[in-house]
């Protein structure tokens, strides 16, 4: 250990499980609201106070990651008010409470802080959103920005992962193509999708080195959400290959209460020259994705495709 203690507010999530399994999860002591958590102590950002809980005297917390809250933008967008609670006015109180108590904030952004009228954007853009879930996250960075103590801000584009999880677009797209179904996929929406690995190891640069700052987040590759499916169908064994049915529209088509941005593309080109970090591409997230899922399978991906072969 090197003497780096972290809080993670909202470890049961997508990206605070992930810490909590990487190599540094000895540092991380993790707090959880609805999903139970082993090791985790229950905490609500709309009720409780980090300094009542976790900063008393002597705590020995030298950063906190604040990854919690509301992210389904329809809640967001139906309960406005609520969702205020828990995703600015919640994390401004536990934002207090860290600085007060002389804790490095690192706080999770979103590329809903824009409008999505063009892209790809960098940090000296001004926000812009439209979204509900993207006006709190941005009410949470202009809090955060006129603080004159440490903070950081990792602003994240779309998250996806080499592994199962029902917070994976990938999962998503693959479950659906094993069921038969047929994905509905817009043509025009621009992402640039980061692997949660990449996440990770951004998150651990900030605590090493206390680097502070507002820091685009995200993968090297901009692609259209389209683009990124078929990345992903064009790296999976023929079997699943042959059952993709793909129906393609325009991001207004899709269902939503408010209009979803075109364009949230982000620049990462700040968090690279300043980390060193270079995310992986989207298709070595895919690849990685499929020899996983054949692992599952318990077989490589030639052995599955000959399974589907002989049952055929």
């Amino acid at each position: 250990m090197d003497g780096r203690k972290v809080l993670i507010i909202g470890g049961s999530g997508f990206i605070g499980s992930r810490l909590l399994s990487s190599g540094s999860a000895g540092r991380y002591t993790a707090t959880y609201l609805s999903q139970p958590l082993k090791g985790g102590v229950r905490f609500d950002t709309t009720r409780d106070r980090l300094a009542d809980k976790f900063l008393l005297r002597g705590h020995g917390y030298t950063h906190a990651v604040l990854t919690m809250g509301v992210t389904k933008l329809d809640q967001c967008a139906q309960a406005p008010e609520r969702t205020e609670l828990a995703n600015l006015i919640g994390v401004q109180n536990a934002v207090d409470d860290l600085l007060e108590a002389g804790v490095h904030p690192i706080f999770l952004s979103s590329d809903g802080v824009f409008d999505g009228t063009r892209g790809p954007w960098t940090e000296e853009d001004p926000v812009c959103p439209t979204l509900t879930y993207g006006r709190q996250k941005a009410g949470v960075e202009s809090y955060l920005a006129g603080s004159p103590r440490p903070w950081t801000i990792l602003r994240l584009s779309k998250v996806i992962s080499t592994y199962a999880s029902e917070r994976n677009l990938l999962s998503l797209w693959l479950k659906q193509i094993l069921q038969g179904q047929t994905i509905l996929c817009a043509t025009d929406q621009v992402l640039s999708p980061i692997d949660i690995d990449d996440v990770v190891q951004v998150i651990d640069f900030v605590v090493e080195t206390g680097t502070r700052g507002l820091f685009n987040t995200s993968g090297s590759d901009i692609l259209t959400r389209l683009e990124l499916l078929e990345t992903f169908v064009a790296h999976a064994p023929a079997s699943v290959r042959k059952l993709a049915a793909v129906r393609t529209c325009l991001l207004r088509d899709v269902p939503s209460i408010e209009p979803l941005p075109v364009n949230c593309s982000l620049l990462n080109a700040k968090l690279r020259r300043v980390s060193g970090i270079s995310p992986v591409s989207v298709a070595r997230t895919c690849v990685r994705f499929f020899e996983q899922f054949a692992a599952r399978q318990g077989g490589g991906l030639e052995s599955i495709d000959s399974a589907q072969a002989m049952r055929a």
